[in-house]
């Protein structure tokens, strides 16, 4: 989920800056190869997939309960995000949220939570539970017998869980031996580990053919720190879409300088704060917001400020200096500032976007 765990400015997700009812909580992670076929000639070798297009596709999730029987079928919007590097994954989002969510919860579908790598280190010999859907080709129909465009597609897709035990690693790409090679169907689904986090995304099967007998058959899956980064790449690029580019400036500096406003503390080489210093800080920020708000805004934003401020002088004081990744950590009000700033300001521009235009008569009025 784009929400950050941690109380660093940092360790917010770059989806946290936007208001949250234009922004996704959830992602819906998906094989490339799926979501855009043409995108894969080495899969797909037909030649009419050469003039297929992104806008010429629709996207839905269906939550399936044994052979073709489909419990649901959501909406998901129709521009995917891919993998910059070309790996073969992509990340698409719900048309409706706010609906579909609590419907997916009464259907026991679970939103998994990423594994964190610093936390949990991969070991091997470690249990693996993958976790899709198998595919079942239909016989197919006699040649010259035609098809309805509703039945064009013969294959089944069936819920599967398949047990492994991590095995291999090469670059940023794991290995899981299982009792049987996993189906076709499963590339994209999700590997759970023995916590219920996601601790990776399965790429691709190794064919039983493998010259290496070790690796032979086993399921290769895109570790979750790799998953973490792209994640990461797609939330900035949504956020970056939402915001102007000014308000967006502001959330990448804040974010790089894990401080508000580019640099309101700073740490002497004894790792202390300096008091001077953050003075300066406050007044540079200051004229910086001032030049983005309204008086009314400005003066009620510095009002929280100061407050914050005269707290964060009292720790210095008590303690004779401090720790800035314990400040930072005392100071979280202050980040939700911010937070609610470009929240407010985004709001208000999005509101003075979508008002209607005025008519003559209004503006006589």
């Amino acid at each position: 989920t784009p929400a950050s765990a941690g109380g660093k400015v940092s360790e917010m997700g770059w989806l946290e800056f936007a208001p949250r009812e234009f922004r996704p909580t959830v992602h819906v992670v998906a094989s490339s190869h799926v979501l855009a076929p043409y995108l894969w000639s080495d899969y797909y070798p037909h030649d009419w997939l050469t003039v297929l297009k992104q806008e010429h596709c629709r996207f839905q999730l269906d939550v399936l309960d044994g052979p073709g029987n489909s419990l649901a079928r959501f909406a998901l919007q129709g521009h995917p995000y891919h993998h910059p590097e070309g790996r073969d994954v992509a990340l698409v989002h719900f048309q409706d949220e706010k609906t579909t969510l609590p419907i997916l919860k009464d259907l026991g579908v679970q939103v998994l939570h990423m594994r964190d790598a610093q936390e949990s280190q991969f070991e091997k010999g470690e249990d693996i539970l993958f976790d899709g859907y198998a595919v079942i080709e239909e016989e197919e129909e006699k040649e010259n017998e035609e098809k309805k465009s509703d039945e064009d597609d013969a294959r089944t897709f069936f819920p599967l869980q398949e047990a492994g035990k991590l095995a291999f690693r090469k670059d940023d790409r794991f290995f899981a031996t299982t009792e049987q090679p996993l189906p076709e169907g499963m590339c994209g689904a999700p590997a759970v580990d023995s916590d219920g986090k996601c601790c990776g995304v399965v790429e691709g099967i190794v064919p039983v053919t493998h010259e290496n007998k070790a690796l032979a058959g086993s399921a290769a899956f895109m570790p979750s720190y790799v998953l973490e980064a792209f994640v990461e790449y797609v939330e900035r690029q949504m956020l970056q879409e939402l915001l102007p580019d000014d308000m967006f400036q502001m959330c990448v500096k804040t974010k790089k300088t894990n401080t508000i406003g580019g640099g309101m503390f700073k740490v002497s080489d004894k790792g202390d704060v300096d008091e001077t210093t953050m003075e300066e800080s406050y007044k540079g920020m200051a004229d910086e917001i001032k030049s983005k708000l309204s008086k009314e805004e400005y003066e009620a934003y510095m009002a929280i400020l100061e407050d914050e401020k005269e707290k964060v002088k009292d720790l210095l004081i008590k303690r004779g200096g401090g720790n800035i990744s314990e400040i930072m950590q005392e100071v979280r009000s202050q980040t939700l500032a911010v937070q609610q700033m470009v929240h407010d300001q985004y709001r208000k521009q999005h509101e003075k976007e979508s008002a209607p235009p005025s008519t003559d008569a209004d503006a006589s009025k």
